[in-house]
């Protein structure tokens, strides 16, 4: 059979005399080949043979691949659709294979071009970025380039770290403490994971902190388009020198919150105790009682200038 079709597909106007004429032999047996590969070539000279087919490297449409796909649930066979849509039987064949494989008609991911990284480039990119939180991503590419003799991008890095769940993230800002200080606050969490309610009613709790006068410390974000950097709405005001600050000491306990004292300067072990003459005593009677009934804990930050006191 030839790659054009079966021989019982050849149109009937084509006589064996006629082939004859054209100078072809027919032998049977050991010349049937030959006698199919003429008769190819007669056909495709003369005109009696007609491609109806698409162009060669263009892709269906999916509406054409649905119609291939309705037609054939309607009942009609391969060669029947392809006849009516004008498309080749293997086209219409790998179309309606593909729908029984998958249950779609779209064609499945081609691949693209070869990855830039070896696997163990590609190993050692997690290392380095998991050993050294804050190395960039042009010096992981450096150093991907030193130890594979390849250069890639930091992009390349950037999407290759993305792909196991790293993100460039902004750090978040925490208190520096010493391994003194997170010794004493996980036995601190050990020792009062098993306390009752009666227990935290009776702790008073204080903190200090910084309140702007003008704006805010924290990160703010806008949506704007190109063009829009300084436009009114898309800025963030600033004063000279920040517009200045407060800084505040405040308590509070199950019962209510304290008095808030305002501190000038740089807080020390000095002015701390005087805080707590001025404001925390006050705030003690106030809230509920005297020193008795808050006798548990005084929980202060855990800095050298304030420690938890007992009351």
């Amino acid at each position: 059979m030839s790659k054009l079709g079966p021989i019982s597909h050849f149109p009937s106007t084509v006589s064996c005399h006629s082939l004859v004429l054209q100078g072809l032999r027919c032998e049977w047996g050991a010349g049937v080949l030959n006698l199919v590969s003429s008769l190819s070539h007669y056909l495709i000279l003369t005109g009696h043979w007609k491609f109806n087919m698409a162009p060669h490297g263009k892709e269906l449409s999916e509406d054409l691949k649905k119609r291939i796909v309705a037609l054939h649930k309607d009942g009609l066979g391969y060669k029947k659709i392809a006849k009516t849509l004008k498309l080749s039987c293997s086209t219409v064949a790998k179309t309606i294979q593909r729908f029984n494989r998958t249950g779609s008609t779209q064609n499945r991911p081609r691949h693209g071009r070869p990855k830039k990284l070896s696997a163990r480039a590609e190993r050692h990119i997690p290392r380095l970025s998991l050993g050294n939180r804050r190395m960039s991503a042009a010096s992981i590419a450096a150093e991907v380039e030193g130890v594979g003799g390849q250069p890639v991008s930091a992009q390349t890095i950037r999407r290759t770290l993305h792909q196991i769940g790293l993100h460039g993230c902004r750090p978040r800002r925490k208190l520096l403490l010493k391994m003194m200080h997170k010794k004493a606050r996980k036995q601190f969490a050990e020792d009062k994971q098993t306390k009752d309610m009666d227990y935290w009613n009776h702790v008073l709790w204080s903190d200090e902190t910084k309140i702007n006068l003008f704006g805010s410390d924290g990160v703010k974000r806008v949506w704007r388009q190109p063009g829009e950097e300084y436009k009114d709405k898309c800025v963030l005001p600033t004063v000279r020198h920040g517009g200045g600050s407060v800084m505040v000491w405040g308590c509070m306990s199950a019962a209510g919150t304290g008095e808030l004292q305002f501190i000038e300067g740089t807080m020390n072990a000095n002015m701390y105790r005087d805080i707590l003459k001025q404001s925390m005593i006050p705030s003690l009677r106030r809230l509920g009682g005297d020193h008795g009934q808050y006798s548990n804990m005084i929980t202060t930050p855990n800095t050298p200038s304030r420690r938890p006191l007992p009351c």
